[in-house]
């Protein structure tokens, strides 16, 4: 006979069964759920695409700041500014005038008048023979020297004997000082001053003796060299038309460089722009660094971008981008186009002001052209700081 199961406890077993299943499903489900959210958080936390690259910048005219200087700056002055802080000026223009201007100008009149005596001398020798005129200007030019030599010498002499008087006053003065210095009645420092006085006035006689000597030297040579000339000027050869020749080319050479170095008193702007700062003022020696002015194209401005070299391959011409006052020199946002990407890796610029930063970041140099309106806005903001969004789409 069968044993019979009660109903109470196939009850109980169907309930633990039911359950049993209900927990692997629900873990099942769980499992999966969490694969999903694993697998959709693997996707979000992917980077999204860069569309921009950001970098600080500066403002500057086109072409950069031109600092207007000369040749011999430490050897320079300026005696005329012809321009002041914000004018215009065209390329060419005088800006400044350097001192020395009327020796200059002088010494291009005598190099002239030079080259006119030697081109004249240089006809009269092709003509073939002396004529009456050249004969009466060679025996002027004697004569002129001769003048010159009797007033020079009369002059020297006087000077020589002005210095024997000062010595034999001297002279007399120190003997007599000895004297009383013997007698106790001076100090020895009497004696010594005296006796510095004699010292002094002999070598000033000396001196005065050796200038008449040179004088007397030089002028009779000039007037000697001048006399033979006026012999010779009756006489024509082959080789006499060399001389003359080289004596006028020499002529115009000096002449050319009397109008070099006028040319270099005027100071000229090299291209049209705006003043931007006066460097040198009258009177002063020329900045050798800083030049006598800085001078810009401001109608065309420009932001020159420092951007880091890991980010420079991103950055392409023809690029838009944003400008932002770093230090609110002024409110609104620029415009401009990327034109220029420098071609060497420099250091960042001083002009970065923030103390966290990399001062020996590697950056390239990238050229902005602010568009016409924009570039208005800052035209008398050149150097400013500012932050530059170069957009990459």
């Amino acid at each position: 006979m069968q044993k019979q199961i009660p109903l109470k406890t196939i009850s109980y077993g169907l309930i633990g069964a039911l359950s049993i299943g209900s927990l692997g499903l629900g873990a099942a489900y769980l499992s999966q759920s969490k694969v999903k959210q694993n697998a959709d958080a693997g996707l979000s936390s992917q980077p999204a695409p860069v569309q921009s690259v950001t970098a600080l910048g500066r403002v500057e005219p086109k072409g950069s700041v031109i600092k207007v200087s000369v040749v011999n700056a430490r050897d320079s002055r300026v005696d005329r500014l012809l321009v002041k802080q914000g004018d215009r000026v065209q390329a060419g223009q005088v800006i400044a005038i350097l001192q020395g201007l009327d020796k200059k100008q002088a010494a291009l009149e005598q190099a002239k008048q030079n080259v006119a005596v030697m081109q004249a001398k240089l006809a009269q020798t092709r003509a073939g023979s002396a004529t009456v005129s050249g004969l009466a200007a060679q025996k002027a030019a004697i004569a002129r020297l001769t003048a010159q030599f009797d007033t020079e010498m009369a002059a020297r002499q006087a000077a020589v004997a002005r210095a024997k008087a000062e010595v034999r006053n001297a002279q007399a003065s120190y003997e007599r000082s000895q004297k009383l210095q013997k007698e106790g009645a001076i100090s020895t420092s009497l004696l010594d001053n005296d006796r510095r006085s004699f010292e002094t006035a002999t070598a000033s006689l000396q001196e005065a003796k050796a200038q008449l000597q040179e004088t007397k030297l030089t002028l009779s040579a000039q007037i000697q060299e001048e006399t033979a000339k006026l012999q010779a000027l009756s006489e024509v050869r082959p080789a006499d038309l060399q001389v003359p020749q080289a004596e006028i080319e020499y002529a115009i050479a000096q002449q050319k460089q009397a109008e070099t170095q006028l040319g270099d008193s005027y100071v000229r702007a090299p291209i049209a722009g705006q003043i931007l700062r006066i460097n040198t003022q009258i009177g002063e020696q020329v900045n050798a660094e800083q030049g006598i002015v800085d001078l810009g194209q401001t109608d065309q401005m420009y932001v020159v971008a420092e951007v880091y070299e890991t980010d420079i391959p991103r950055v392409k011409r023809g690029q838009q981008a944003l400008i932002t006052s770093e230090n609110g020199g002024f409110n609104q946002q620029l415009r401009g186009t990327v034109e220029q990407i420098g071609l060497q890796i420099k250091k960042t610029d001083s002009l970065n002001t923030d103390p966290a930063a990399d001062k020996n970041a590697r950056v390239v140099e990238v050229k902005i052209r602010l568009d016409p309106e924009d570039s208005k806005k800052v035209a008398e903001l050149t150097y400013m700081q500012v932050r530059v969004q170069i957009r990459l789409d």
